[in-house]
C-alpha cells in the first residue's frame, strides 16, 4: 500500500464520483480505480459500494477513511516540518475563523500576511468553533482564529487581544451615553444563533450580571451574519450586544445607536488555537505580529483595563 492510495480514496470520498477523482488526481479514471481495487484487495475491505449513484462508503470504509485521513495529514506535516527545518516556506497554510471575528479582522492583516510568505498559498475559511476544533484534529486546518478560551488538551491556545462588548440599542429609549449589563432590558434581546460563539458569550455575560436570560429572551436570530442581526434588531426596535472590531466601520446613522459599557466593561478574548503537534512556527509567530499590531492600534488600552470575562 502507498500513499498514493490513500490520497485516490480521499479523493473519491471528497468528490463523490470516480470520474472527478481522477481529474483532481490528474490520472485517469481507470488508474484511480485500479489502484483503490488492488488496495481493496490488499486490506480485505470494500470501502466503496461501486454500484450507487452518486459512490456511496461502506460502513467498514469509514473507520477505514478515517485512519486514511490522519495518516496523510501526517505525512503532509512531516513534510512541513522539514520544509521548516530547511527554511522553505512554501505549500499552504490554512486557517479557519469564526463568523463573528472574520469580516472585521481579516481585512487588517490578510494582505501583509499573504505578503510576507509570497509561496505559501493563503487558505481561509470561515468556521463555527466546533468545526475549528475538529478540523485542527484531523489536520484539515494548520489554525484557528476564535474567542478564547476553547480548554482542550489537544488543542494549544494563543491570546491575541482582548475585544470589548458594546450594546446596539434600538429602543425608543435610548438615551444613555453608557449602561450596564444588569440595566439591559433582556425581553428586547436580540442573538445569533446557537452555536455561534457571540451567542455563548453572551449569555455567559449575563450569568455573570445574574440575570437569567432563558425565559426573558424575546428572539434568537437564526443566522451567523452580524449585519443581518443588527437589521433585525433595529426593526424589532430591540437591543444586541456586538464586538468592538464590528462596530469600528458601522455608518454614522448607525454608530448613533452604539452605547458602551461601564466598568467592568465585558469582553472576550481573541486568539490563535493550534494543535499540539503545529509546526508552522514561523509562521505563527509572524502572524501574532502583524494581528497584535493592527489591532492595537484600534482598540485603546485603557478601553479594557477593566473588564468582565465571559
Amino acid at each position: 500500500m502507498t500513499i498514493q492510495q490513500f490520497q485516490y480514496v480521499l479523493a473519491v470520498v471528497d468528490q463523490q464520483n470516480f470520474e472527478a477523482a481522477a481529474e483532481k488526481c490528474f490520472v485517469t479514471q481507470s488508474t484511480l480505480s485500479t489502484m483503490i481495487g488492488r488496495f481493496e484487495d490488499e486490506i480485505g475491505i470494500k470501502i466503496f459500494n461501486r454500484k450507487t449513484k452518486p459512490v456511496s462508503i461502506t460502513e467498514e470504509g469509514k473507520h477505514i477513511i478515517h485512519r486514511l485521513r490522519i495518516i496523510v495529514n501526517e505525512v503532509d506535516l512531516f513534510k512541513n516540518l522539514t520544509q521548516e527545518l530547511r527554511g522553505d516556506l512554501i505549500g499552504n497554510f490554512r486557517i479557519g475563523i469564526i463568523p463573528t471575528i472574520a469580516p472585521y479582522l481579516l481585512p487588517r492583516f490578510i494582505t501583509e500576511f499573504a505578503n510576507q510568505f509570497p509561496q505559501v498559498q493563503i487558505v481561509v475559511k470561515e468556521l463555527t468553533t466546533a468545526q475549528i476544533k475538529e478540523a485542527l484534529k484531523m489536520r484539515d486546518i494548520d489554525l484557528g482564529i476564535l474567542a478564547l478560551p476553547i480548554g482542550d488538551k489537544k488543542l494549544q491556545e494563543i491570546p491575541l487581544y482582548k475585544e470589548p462588548f458594546l450594546l446596539y440599542d434600538c429602543t425608543d429609549d435610548n438615551h444613555a451615553s453608557n449602561t450596564s449589563l444588569n440595566e439591559l432590558d433582556y425581553s428586547k434581546l436580540c442573538l445569533l444563533q446557537e452555536g455561534h460563539c457571540l451567542h455563548t458569550q453572551v449569555r455567559k455575560l449575563c450569568e455573570l450580571s445574574n440575570l437569567q436570560t432563558q425565559s426573558d429572551v424575546n428572539i434568537e436570530f437564526n443566522s451567523g451574519s452580524m449585519d443581518s442581526l443588527l437589521r433585525v434588531t433595529k426593526t424589532r426596535k430591540g437591543i444586541t450586544v456586538i464586538p468592538y472590531l464590528a462596530a469600528i466601520d458601522l455608518p454614522k446613522t448607525e454608530k448613533q445607536h452604539l452605547v458602551s459599557f461601564e466598568d467592568p466593561i465585558p469582553v472576550r478574548q481573541v486568539g490563535l488555537l493550534t494543535n499540539s503537534f503545529f509546526v508552522k512556527k514561523q509562521m505563527l509567530v509572524a502572524l501574532q505580529e502583524i494581528i497584535t499590531t493592527a489591532v492595537s492600534s484600534i482598540i485603546p488600552e485603557t478601553i479594557a483595563s477593566t473588564v468582565m470575562e465571559p
